[in-house]
């Protein structure tokens, strides 16, 4: 049993590897075998399809159970400071590893995002410190749903690490920097 969970673990690490280098449709169960170290026949005692393979890899690595780990750890004394080192944390940790980026968009655009309902259902608990946190601090925050301001904060961090993506993190002059950004997250555009 442990070789079984040894060999399907090896599997779905070398599926994340080459569906994040080469997407889904440029990755085939014959590499997939062949990277995990099996034969190619093999493959078929632990997944039936490379489909399934994907969604096991994206629900195990989709980062919204990373990131609430890593929301319920963040301490802070107000309610500004307890967003802040969560933003600093959470672009932190996110720019730590670009595959998940890469595997996202291989989820929306080539499975047209089907995993996602169900990745967060699986990986998102409902019982949570930082929201806890939150509900202690919300004198201190404007009447925002708690789902809404979760969804924000974390929708912004996502965008940052994507605007980063896309131009790259070295001209803060022209496009601000971090504490910038972190500041209108928590003050919004208006005067």
């Amino acid at each position: 049993m442990a070789s079984e969970d040894s060999t399907k673990t090896q599997i779905l690490e070398s599926a994340y590897q080459l569906f994040v280098e080469r997407g889904f449709s440029g990755s085939s169960m014959r590499e997939i075998a062949e990277h995990a170290g099996i034969k190619a026949a093999s493959i078929y005692n632990h997944f039936d399809n490379k489909e399934q393979i994907f969604e096991a890899v994206f629900i195990e690595r989709h980062p919204m159970f990373r990131i609430l780990a890593i929301l319920d750890s963040i301490q802070g004394e107000t309610a500004e400071e307890l967003l802040t080192n969560a933003v600093k944390r959470l672009d932190k940790e996110l720019q730590s590893e670009p595959g998940l980026l890469n595997l996202f968009f291989v989820e929306i655009v080539e499975m047209n995002g089907k995993h996602v309902e169900r990745a967060i259902k699986t990986n998102f608990p409902t019982d949570s410190n930082f929201i806890k946190q939150i509900y202690e601090m919300q004198s201190e925050i404007r009447d925002i749903p708690i789902p809404v301001l979760v969804r924000s904060l974390l929708g912004t961090i996502f965008a940052n690490i994507m605007f980063n993506w896309f131009v790259g993190k070295g001209n803060s002059k022209r496009w601000g920097t971090q504490a910038q950004m972190t500041d209108v997250l928590l003050r919004g555009i208006l005067e």
